[in-house]
């Protein structure tokens, strides 16, 4: 499997709100393609949700996507919430990290869509 086929992002636009749904694997070698995607696909908006319930694998690397990307969405007075569901291959990952305290996390992409609609 190549670099480029580790992870894969499908972006939804419900809106105001962009939707980025991760699958896959995400680690140094494809963090910044995978980054690059979600930010090209924005398409201006201020509201993000990523969807992380398909991702097998997160590593330092991704953690600092999603912290990069929370940061350039606060400086635009945005915010991005995290969907993982309680059994979410990476949820331990983001807890052991302390991401999941800095960034909202919601079980669900329906409730993560309807905090970010609610401001």
């Amino acid at each position: 499997m190549s670099e480029k086929d580790l992870a894969r992002v499908a972006l939804e636009r419900h809106g105001d709100a962009v939707l980025a749904r991760l699958s896959g694997e995400i680690d140094l070698s494809n963090a910044r393609a995978v980054e690059d995607q979600v930010t090209g696909g924005l398409a201006g908006s201020t509201a993000v949700a990523v969807d992380l319930s398909g991702l097998s694998y997160l590593d330092s690397a991704g953690l600092a996507l999603l912290s990069r990307l929370a940061g350039r969405l606060a400086e635009l007075s945005g915010s991005l919430r995290l969907v993982v569901p309680p059994d979410a291959f990476v949820g331990r990952t983001l807890s052991i990290s302390g991401l999941a305290s800095a960034i909202p996390v919601d079980e669900t992409v329906e409730a993560a869509l309807a905090a970010l609609a609610s401001g």
